[in-house]
């Protein structure tokens, strides 16, 4: 009797144990409504997918536009920058030459000079085409290259009067008129037997000029002076003041000193 409970009993342990591998394999099986659906979450998936992928394609193409139109946007803006720069010397010009206007030491003439001078410096290229080029000899090397130089010249800043500078270039002015004398080179003042002071860092001299303009055009094309050097200085951003006489001349009629410092 005993023996026989204990084979129903291991009986009934075998049975529970194929009962659970049945469970479990039941519990691993895939019904065809479970198959149909995971396709149909996949089909699903899979346009989200594309519609994602053509939302990235259309967000770059809108980034592109995006971008070009930003850069046409900073080149306008540096096209102003520029130009507003650009103007900066000008607009500087036209308020100084009302303190030039105003300046007591300088004469008429001499502020005329004043006046083109920085009207060359800042603006060149409007200056050579309003008096350079309506009167421009072709066959003349000195003129072809004030041309080429002023119409690519960058704008720069103005020159102010300077009373010492004045005094310096008034000396000079008259004693070489007096004496006829042509350069730059200190000579004794006949009447006060004193040589003139020389606190310039830069000197043009024009001869036989008497109106700003042609003074400033003497200078500039600098004729006859093959290092130009007339013309470096009057270009020469380096200098903020000048100092401009005008005097008679015994030998050209009238002789202009300016000394730049």
């Amino acid at each position: 009797m005993l023996t026989t409970n204990v084979y129903w009993i291991l009986k009934f342990e075998e049975m529970m144990k194929w009962f659970g591998l049945f469970i479990l394999f039941l519990e691993s099986c895939v019904t065809h409504e479970m198959v149909v659906d995971k396709r149909v979450e996949l089909k699903i998936l899979k346009e989200e997918i594309v519609s994602v992928k053509n939302e990235v394609s259309n967000f770059k193409k809108q980034h592109i536009i995006l971008m070009d139109s930003l850069s046409n946007v900073k080149q306008k803006l540096s096209e102003k920058i520029a130009n507003d720069k650009s103007r900066l010397p000008y607009l500087k010009f036209k308020a100084d030459s009302v303190l030039i206007m105003k300046c007591k030491f300088a004469g008429d003439i001499e502020k005329d000079v004043y006046n083109y001078l920085n009207y060359a410096r800042t603006r060149p290229k409007e200056f050579c085409e309003k008096f350079v080029i309506p009167n421009w000899n072709k066959k003349n090397a000195y003129e072809n290259s004030l041309v080429k130089t002023m119409m690519s010249l960058k704008p720069m800043g103005t020159l102010l009067p300077n009373k010492d500078l004045y005094s310096s270039a008034e000396c000079h002015a008259t004693v070489s008129g007096e004496l006829g004398f042509v350069g730059h080179t200190r000579s004794k003042n006949p009447r006060t037997k004193k040589i003139c002071d020389a606190i310039f860092s830069g000197e043009c001299i024009s001869y036989g000029m008497d109106e700003g303009l042609s003074i400033v055009l003497q200078l500039l094309i600098d004729d006859g002076v093959p290092s130009l050097g007339h013309r470096h200085i009057c270009f020469s951003d380096g200098y903020k003041e000048v100092g401009i006489s005008l005097k008679k001349h015994r030998r050209y009629g009238i002789n202009c000193v300016l000394d730049f410092q």
